[in-house]
């Protein structure tokens, strides 16, 4: 069994980008949401600008994030942003150690790319 932490912030209040940061270095696996990226996206002024900032925070704790958005009202899909130097294969490895917690928090897989 999993543990989890369900984190909520009010972006009127606290910066998105230092509460996703703070989580991400506490966190062995962190899942930003939908609702998180559109708002750290609003706080940085661009979604372009809120992937630059994914990408160097995976850099600067060494190891993945995910972020998992609505497809429909049934499904979701879940993006992983490694730091640079990971290669393909080792993401997949780090990711399929992970597959039971990922399918516990967001339902069966059904295929990865």
């Amino acid at each position: 069994m999993s543990k989890r932490l369900h984190l909520t912030v009010d972006p009127s209040s606290v910066s998105v980008a230092a509460s996703i940061r703070v989580a991400a270095e506490a966190a062995p696996l962190l899942i930003i949401g939908g609702r998180a990226l559109a708002d750290l996206a609003a706080e940085l002024g661009s979604m372009d600008a809120a992937g630059r900032y994914l990408s160097e925070l995976a850099e600067d704790i060494g190891h993945p994030l995910a972020v998992n958005v609505p497809t429909s009202a049934a499904s979701s899909s879940t993006a992983f942003i490694s730091p640079r130097s990971w290669s393909p294969e080792r993401l997949q490895g780090w990711i399929a150690g992970r597959h039971q917690e990922l399918e516990d928090a967001f339902g069966d897989a059904t295929h990865a790319r």
